[in-house]
């Protein structure tokens, strides 16, 4: 669409509609400038993205295109990090994306690859009235958190496009993901098209008609990140209605709209209700806790004292209830039989409660017993010298002097010989202290306590592409 400057207030103005624009500006005495009138052409006002994701993913679209042999090594690359359904992307260092179909789609996309010839790509540019087309979408169903290709309001994606210029043929892709994926993994996981039978999002990208495209980056309530490709052939922006768009905003559905479209809103995921906040899982990042019910919203995995994510490090669960190390030692740990602070860390349990491994030390020599054995015998510790020195028949002589030396033994009572602790334990108490025992001889036996098991959370992200 032609579009002419106004000499005298500057406007741009369709040519279309120059003369009668002129008219009124004659009428409010404005002065021409000096300089004469001259056309502005749409590839000056169609201003494009700059720079950021957007612009990274043209360019991931533009060399998946135009080098189809570097995409068939990423491939192979990228099944050496699959173990069944389970994909372990390495920028996630650990976590996994639970596949539909496994590593056998990402052989026949490679076989897909390799029987493609190289196609011109889009540059690195993104044309701003598709973009806008795509933000959108992304302000809509990033709230209701639907993966879909129809806004809250049926509006379809051909629709959206047409608010901001024409064309003679269009497509739209999807992504949904996390924010830890680059502009790379994008183009692959649509080139992949795990789960989509149709292949639409691979043959979209990989579309020879298509001569340009539109990128919008975001967040999605379900999946954490959402991109919208905006492809078209002929593209003819409408620079009046974008530079309206652009003062406006993003297109606003009414909140009667947006309730309804969340109440319906659908993923490929269906993984029962979080029994945190009782809403839906339909995808996205997902903890499994049994001890809490099950698979749960990661995002609603919280210490119930300070709130801080647990998802991906320690918790512990009491009354079905989660907490952080901290707040759960803080409220319901055990403490020191010794020092009386809380046990953080390698302990022992013995007739005496429960001991910091540094705080076992002999009453009457004061040496650490660390690994070894000790005696209670008394109500004190006692290492095995001091406490063999203490038995009948021993030379009164050997028996080290102390200012924390136990009571006398009542005279006439039958010897008892040491009594074992057990080792000490150089471990968590929540896993180690469930494993040792303490023995003793002619004396009941006592065990060691049973701790807390500190469990760590599998997040498992369930996306989907649509």
């Amino acid at each position: 669409m032609a579009v002419m400057q106004c000499p005298r207030c500057q406007a741009e103005v369709p040519a279309a509609n120059m003369a009668l624009h002129e008219a009124r500006c004659a009428g409010k005495g404005l002065a021409p400038p000096a300089a004469p009138a001259m056309p502005v052409t749409s590839a000056m006002l169609s201003q494009r993205t700059g720079g950021g994701i957007e612009v990274e993913i043209v360019k991931a679209l533009t060399w998946a295109r135009s080098k189809p042999q570097e995409v068939v090594d990423a491939l192979q690359e990228r099944m050496r990090n699959y173990r069944g359904m389970e994909y372990f992307p390495p920028e996630r260092k650990g976590g996994c994306v639970v596949t539909k179909e496994g590593v056998g789609v990402v052989q026949e996309a490679i076989d897909y690859m390799l029987a493609l010839e190289p196609m011109d790509g889009f540059g690195s540019t993104s044309e701003e009235g598709l973009a806008l087309a795509g933000e959108d979408h992304i302000a809509d169903i990033g709230t209701t958190g639907t993966a879909s290709h129809s806004s809250s309001d049926g509006t379809t994606s051909s629709e959206r496009a047409s608010r901001y210029g024409t064309y003679s043929l269009f497509g739209e892709c999807l992504w949904y993901g996390s924010d830890l994926a680059d502009a790379r993994c994008m183009v692959l996981d649509l080139i992949v098209d795990d789960g989509v039978p149709s292949r639409g999002h691979r043959k979209g990208v990989l579309n020879p008609r298509y001569d340009s495209v539109g990128v919008a980056y975001g967040s999605h309530s379900t999946f954490g990140r959402m991109a919208s490709m905006e492809f078209a052939r002929g593209w003819e922006p409408n620079i009046m209605f974008i530079r309206s768009r652009k003062l406006a905003g993003p297109v606003k559905m009414s909140d009667k709209v947006l309730a309804e479209a969340k109440a319906r809103a659908g993923t490929q995921w269906s993984l029962g209700s979080c029994p945190i906040c009782s809403e839906s899982i339909k995808g996205g990042k997902v903890v499994d806790i049994p001890e809490l019910g099950g698979k749960l919203h990661a995002a609603c995995f919280k210490c119930t004292d300070c709130s801080c994510a647990l998802a991906g490090g320690a918790y512990r669960v009491h009354s079905r209830k989660p907490f952080c190390k901290a707040c759960f030692l803080k409220s319901y740990g055990d403490e020191c039989a010794m020092c009386g602070k809380v046990i953080d860390g390698a302990m022992v349990s013995c007739s005496l409660g429960k001991i910091h491994l540094e705080c076992l030390v002999c009453s009457s020599c004061h040496s650490p017993i660390g690994k070894n054995s000790f005696s209670t015998e008394g109500g004190v510790v006692s290492c095995q010298d001091c406490s063999a020195a203490t038995q009948p028949g021993s030379s009164t002589s050997q028996r080290p002097s102390s200012s924390r030396r136990s009571s006398p033994r009542p005279s006439g009572r039958a010897s008892r010989p040491l009594a074992s602790a057990g080792s000490a334990v150089f471990a968590p108490a929540s896993k180690a202290a469930a494993k040792a025992k303490v023995k003793a001889k002619a004396a009941p036996k006592v065990s060691m306590g049973k701790a807390k098991a500190t469990t760590m959370s599998l997040a498992m992200d369930y996306a989907s592409l649509a």
